[in-house]
């Protein structure tokens, strides 16, 4: 009966230790072999531009574990939009902001069957997700100084102490539906504004005053963060939602 006993406990010991083992040793031999599906844990840095002007785009680090290190078999895509895979391990993606990348899931994939899914649920296969968010300015590098922030429905106002001078703007529109944005300043102006995929539009020529602006109202059909850059005379400026 004792010897009995003795080899109950061996074996309870054995399937305990020994399986736990053996399940870490496939872990990690899946780990090596790079089996699994993709994760990312860092994205550095979290926001970029694609190319605008001369301008090329942001160059991100995506770091995480379980990557193809086989260049030719690893994808990125910035909310749909293919990018360049400059460099890869099985840990690190360099890559590059792409032409009309826009704010969204960053996606990145290998080889094999690929499912994508922004929350990676379940059903991801060889794929994984997460948030990027596109800033204009970054290919700007603070140019024209801080962003000044103005959240849809509150209204703002800056201003120009020179005799005339360029404000960068950061503007959160309406999330329910379309928006109207007004900038009133004591003098005429001219302003440069950017799509969601950071394409430019500028209205008014500095050296021609003539096609200055007076007190401007935009609308916007869609809701995202507008970039924008301003430049008038010395004053007040105020950005409001008529």
């Amino acid at each position: 009966m004792r010897f009995q006993t003795q080899i109950i406990a061996i074996i309870l010991f054995l399937s305990i230790f020994g399986f736990g083992c053996s399940n870490s040793k496939d872990s990690d031999l899946a780990s090596q072999l790079g089996l699994g599906n993709p994760v990312i844990t860092e994205i550095d840095p979290p926001s970029g531009s694609p190319p605008i002007g001369t301008t090329v785009g942001t160059t991100v680090t995506i770091k995480g574990r379980l990557f193809s290190a086989d260049t030719s078999l690893t994808t990125v895509k910035f909310n749909g939009v293919s990018a360049s895979v400059l460099s890869a391990t099985s840990t690190e993606i360099v890559t590059v902001v792409p032409a009309g990348a826009s704010t969204g899931t960053l996606f990145v994939t290998k080889d094999g069957p690929v499912i994508c899914d922004a929350n990676n649920g379940d059903s991801a296969t060889n794929c994984y997700g997460r948030t990027f968010y596109i800033d204009c300015y970054k290919s700007f590098d603070n140019l024209y100084g801080e962003e000044l922030g103005v959240s849809y429905p509150d209204s703002k106002t800056f201003q120009i102490t020179g005799q005339t001078g360029t404000k960068a703007l950061r503007i959160d529109l309406n999330p329910d539906g379309p928006t109207n944005v007004k900038i009133a300043c004591e003098t005429y102006l001219i302003y440069s504004k950017f799509s969601k995929t950071c394409g430019r539009t500028d209205v008014g020529t500095f050296g021609d005053t003539s096609t200055w602006v007076f007190e401007p109202t935009l609308t916007f059909s869609s809701y995202y963060t507008v970039q924008m850059f301003v430049t008038a005379g010395k004053g007040d400026c105020t950005v409001s939602f008529p």
